[in-house]
């Protein structure tokens, strides 16, 4: 199975986190991820998925408006910035089919390093916005490994970002 975990795009500060809109800069970054890992990640998947909050959501339907995606956008509770990515693991865990998961840090970073093996807690990949990592599951869950097994398959940052996000 593959996962394909996609961090927001840069979004405009506000007070009111859940309804941070994508800034100029945002749009641009999605504008500027890779059209090959794009097109892999929507041809495998069935939905993209993303958290509740406005800049997830902006973020997915910039991806289906600007790579011509379409495929549904599906709402997903449990991936926001302070959820438990261990919730979440033991969910890919168990996950039959591939999944693309648009979401948040530090959510995304300790995710990827409970996946990959590494000290509950530990980050894997340092996550810059409108970055995506995949990871592929090589065998399912075990008691050693309670959230399967997987590896890293990519890593791709959008083109324009050499700014510091």
């Amino acid at each position: 199975m593959k996962l394909f975990l996609l961090r927001h795009a840069h979004a405009l500060p506000g007070e009111v986190d859940a309804i941070r809109r994508l800034s100029p800069k945002g749009r641009r970054q999605v504008r500027g991820l890779s059209k090959v890992a794009i097109a892999e990640a929507v041809a495998a998947v069935r939905a993209i998925e993303h958290s509740p909050l406005v800049r997830s959501l902006e973020t997915a339907q910039l991806l289906q408006k600007h790579f011509k995606v379409s495929i549904p956008l599906r709402i997903v509770q449990g991936i926001t910035p302070e959820d438990s990515a261990e919730v979440t693991a033991r969910e890919l865990g168990k996950s039959a089919s591939p999944r693309l998961i648009v979401g948040h840090n530090p959510h995304l970073s300790i995710l990827v390093g409970m996946l990959l093996g590494l000290k509950l807690g530990a980050e894997g990949i340092k996550f810059r916005k409108a970055t995506m990592v995949t990871l592929g599951r090589i065998d399912r869950p075990s008691p050693k490994h309670p959230f399967g097994k997987w590896r890293l398959l990519g890593m791709v940052v959008p083109a324009d970002d050499t700014a510091k996000s």
